[in-house]
């Protein structure tokens, strides 16, 4: 068995202060929703086994649990760890004699969502045993949850394909804390169940990643159960070495991105509630293709994308957080950060309105994309900066402190991502020689210079400026990247296109002006005044004003409409 190092990896809790566009959304996402789940709530289904309409209030506990869990990563909080501290214990207490956590009663259970929502049990758990502090209670607790389900589903009874929805997808799932089970016990029968979800009680998805299918014609091409099943076998492979296996996922990345991601940094449509693969960048300013950008597969879309980065240290992975994150993620997010939406607006190309998701299950009060948009904005925040042995990477460069460690803090300060100047202070207690890898923008096409203490150094578009040297107290480095207006077609050849400004989508919005004013062949977006409620309006040259993505139509209401594609 040969174990598979990461290339990055994430500096410890609490280490990025980040005070532009996305600290500023985390803090309000923590204290406006995180802070004001009812905990107790999402543990009750566990504690009745009541749950026999073939519902999915079982996945809310560890979908929000997760969602804390990594937002107190991202920005440590002691209320937050309290609350997260005390709905562990809750739902601990919940487990039968057994060895079961499962909302639905024993006659239900393997059927319907019963093995999607202990899957998630399990990853909220775990991750608060690898994030929080290591819980030998805890452990246990999910060791004995897998341990039942095995007894249930397995290599002697039933199959995992025929235990869940979407051609098996949603149960295969549990790939991923599978191996994470593996990780904290070192318990090889967990490592053999692993293998044979994907050798032969599982869905077919992962045959056909290895087969390099496209994402729309794996299985009926549920884009959120098919990425986390995608997740999973990145977990194998961190475990095993598997020839052929990283390969297979990074091409199935590289065919999401260029076949199914839309200008927006999000993806999803064909149903009403835009949840599947669907050549999505074809077809994204289309009318008759359902809803458009599930936030569900936005934030399995991101989470996925941070743990490909960790492993290939790949800049292009990095890119697309950064537009997922700084356009869709802030652009689901109402503005006191207190819910988010379920769709992008629809469709991308007429006037549309956001509107906030509504209550999924009646009389529930929760909807998975409320309790998975946190996640999406905190996995963000976590890929802000990043280790690479002795190493320092930084993805983005919004204003912040990055204490690396006792010894080393980083000053970013700019207007990133509105602005492409970049300063960055090096502070030292003593003298110290490492790399300082920088992500050059792949849409910064013409880089104007990175500079160290003002001598220039080499920087190439879509890779990591590598700065080696011994760095003193007080040594500087800046970043001039290309924030030229650019125009993108849309690719359905309809003669429309969408306006993008350094990593920033450019929209219409009904506050500004007419919504179907085409945009024509603009040349530049010069800055105008503020407007209420909106972080940056641009003039083009025919005098017609767009602004952000993140702001616009963030009234969420019908009166306040937004146009992608003109």
């Amino acid at each position: 068995m040969k174990k598979i190092a990461d290339t990055f990896t994430l500096l410890p809790a609490g280490a990025v202060q980040m005070k532009g566009r996305l600290g500023e959304a985390l803090d309000l996402s923590i204290e406006k929703r995180l802070k004001t789940v009812d905990y107790k709530h999402l543990v009750q289904p566990f504690a009745d086994r009541q749950e026999v309409d073939g519902r999915w209030r079982c996945e809310f506990w560890g979908k929000i649990v997760r969602s804390a869990i990594r937002s107190w990563r991202a920005k440590p909080d002691l209320e937050l760890l309290q609350l997260i501290k005390q709905t562990v214990k809750d739902i601990c207490d919940t487990q039968t004699e057994e060895g079961c956590i499962s909302s639905y009663p024993s006659e239900k259970q393997t059927t319907d969502w019963d093995v999607w929502g202990r899957k998630y049990v399990i990853l909220g758990l775990a991750r608060y045993c690898n994030t929080v502090g290591y819980d030998a209670d805890v452990v246990k607790v999910i060791v004995d949850c897998l341990d039942h389900l095995m007894t249930q589903v397995g290599p002697d009874g039933k199959k995992m394909i025929e235990s869940g929805h979407h051609t098996g997808m949603a149960p295969s799932s549990i790939l991923g804390a599978v191996i994470k089970v593996y990780w904290l016990t070192g318990e090889k029968r967990f490592l053999d169940y692993a293998e044979w979800i994907v050798a032969e009680g599982g869905s077919p998805v992962f045959q056909c990643v290895l087969d390099g299918v496209d994402p729309c014609k794996i299985g009926n091409g549920k884009a959120y159960e098919m990425t986390s099943c995608v997740e999973g076998m990145l977990e194998l492979y961190r475990v095993t070495g598997r020839e052929g296996y990283l390969e297979a996922i990074v091409k199935y990345f590289k065919n999401v991105v260029e076949q199914e991601i839309f200008v927006t940094g999000v993806g999803g449509l064909r149903d009403a509630v835009g949840e599947y693969w669907n050549e999505g960048v074809k077809n994204q300013t289309g009318t008759d293709l359902g809803g458009r950008g599930e936030t569900c597969v936005t934030t399995t879309f991101i989470r996925f994308a941070l743990n490909l980065l960790r492993m290939t240290g790949d800049a292009t992975v990095a890119d697309e957080i950064e537009r997922s994150t700084y356009n869709g993620v802030l652009g689901e997010m109402v503005p006191d950060g207190s819910w988010w939406m379920h769709l992008n607006p629809t469709p991308l190309s007429a006037p549309a309105p956001k509107r906030p998701a509504g209550d999924q299950i009646k009389g529930y009060g929760e909807d998975c994309c409320l309790a998975q948009g946190p996640e999406a904005l905190a996995t963000g925040a976590l890929s802000y900066a990043m280790k690479n042995g002795d190493n320092v990477v930084l993805n983005f460069y919004e204003e912040a402190t990055v204490n690396v460690d006792s010894g080393l803090t980083l000053q970013v300060a700019g207007e990133y991502p509105d602005e492409g100047s970049v300063k960055i202070t090096v502070n030292l207690a003593r003298s110290r020689e490492f790399a300082l890898l920088l992500r050059i923008p792949a849409w910064s096409k013409t880089t104007k210079s990175v500079k160290v203490n003002g001598e220039a150094v080499f920087a190439k578009p879509g890779t990591y400026c590598q700065i080696f040297r011994n760095w003193q107290d007080g040594d500087v480095v800046e970043l001039e990247l290309d924030m030229s207006l650019v125009v993108m077609p849309d690719p359905a050849g309809t003669g429309m296109a969408a306006l993008r400004r350094g990593p920033i989508l450019l929209v219409r919005d009904s506050r500004l002006g007419d919504l179907n004013k085409p945009y024509g062949k603009p040349t530049k977006a010069t800055r105008a005044a503020d407007a209420p409620g909106i972080k940056r309006v641009y003039t083009l040259d025919d005098g017609s004003k767009v602004c952000d993505y993140a702001s616009a139509g963030n009234l969420f209401s019908d009166d306040n409409l937004l146009r992608v594609f003109v």
